[in-house]
């Protein structure tokens, strides 16, 4: 089997959704994979650059979706609807991203993983600021609110929204290792 970085970010995602984050390691990355630590260690050499790969690829869906939505002929309204709606998507069908970016631990491990994490959140703030300022400028948003209070504000509310999914899925795993400590 060719090792590449798709296969990596699948299966380290499938750990951490079944095991959660702490799991996740070059070890347990080894053996999901079926492959020697030698065949991997040309992509990955210790646990953080898993972790990165990770953060990398959200990063690039993130742009991805920015891109799509920025280039959409839309009112900022029904954009900023569609971007929120495609995150959530990608939320609930790669749930580890969520993992990820609530575990404060993983800031604190590496410079690389915190940088990469204040990325994504910049893309966030920038694309959502254009967006309001855009929809204060048609009327769309008729606010005297700052357009960084509601960026604020916005990604508050999403982040306790996505918090909520994150603690869902962590109840999930804990009860399907309940039940398989059962059989």
């Amino acid at each position: 089997m060719e090792i590449n970085k798709g296969i990596i970010i699948e299966k380290a995602g499938k750990i951490i959704d079944h095991f959660g984050t702490e799991a996740l390691t070059v070890e347990t990355l080894v053996q999901e994979l079926n492959v020697s630590a030698n065949e991997l260690s040309h992509l990955i050499q210790k646990d953080e650059n898993i972790f990165l790969m990770l953060f990398h690829e959200l990063e690039k869906e993130l742009n991805q979706l920015v891109d799509e939505f920025a280039h959409k002929d839309l009112p900022p309204d029904i954009r900023l609807h569609g971007l929120f709606k495609r995150l959530y998507v990608l939320f609930k069908l790669k749930p580890y991203y969520l993992s990820i970016v609530f575990d404060d631990n993983l800031m604190v491990r590496d410079d690389r993983i915190e940088k990469s994490f204040s990325r994504i959140r910049n893309i966030a703030e920038i694309y959502l600021s254009q967006l309001i300022d855009e929809g204060k400028r048609v009327s769309t948003f008729k606010t005297k609110q700052s357009t960084r209070s509601l960026v604020e504000g916005i990604l508050s509310s999403f982040r306790l929204l996505m918090m909520d999914e994150q603690l869902i899925n962590a109840m999930i795993r804990k009860l399907v290792a309940l039940g398989l400590e059962k059989d």
